[in-house]
């Protein structure tokens, strides 16, 4: 992929990946319309009978430091089938993609933030609230590991 591709393109590739896994892996899967508020892709199983919808956020081969999000991925949402997929572009191959519950990550994140918000600057000043947040690789966890490329938690709900 080149380097030099506008952040649109990167959140479309994102999403053409994740429904392209999951029509691999035997679903139908579709992007939504361009700026739908709550997700990006709608998955069915087979007969129609089941649905699952994903927010892909997308990390270009140049971002070195992780996800920006908006502040309200936080936000825990209550609704099982809402998931997370988290899509890293690579220069050549197929991304790695790490799936989450929405609500799991939304906790997983808060805390993260929490703890970041409640550490100094170097200075020794009281942080200011950013309005987005980080969420990057040498954060993760065993658990936050476990879900790379793991689409078991989504496409349980469609079986």
């Amino acid at each position: 992929m080149a380097k030099d591709v506008s952040n649109n393109l990167v959140g479309v590739a994102g999403e053409y990946f994740v429904c392209a896994e999951l029509c691999r892996l035997g679903f139908l899967a579709m992007p939504t319309p361009k700026n739908n508020p709550l997700y990006d892709v709608v998955v069915t199983n087979a007969k129609g009978t089941k649905t699952v919808i994903f927010q892909v956020k997308t990390r270009s081969i140049t971002n070195t430091q992780g996800w920006k999000m908006g502040a309200d991925i936080t936000n825990k949402k209550g609704n099982a089938n809402l998931f997370v997929a988290l899509v890293e572009l690579k220069a050549s191959g197929l991304p790695d993609i790490w799936v989450y519950k929405h609500d799991v990550l939304a906790a997983r994140i808060a805390k993260q933030f929490a703890v970041y918000m409640a550490t100094p600057k170097r200075d020794g000043a009281k942080r200011k609230d950013p309005g987005f947040v980080w969420h990057d690789l040498r954060s993760f966890r065993p658990y936050d590991h476990a879900r790379k490329n793991d689409w078991t938690a989504a496409t349980t709900r469609l079986r």
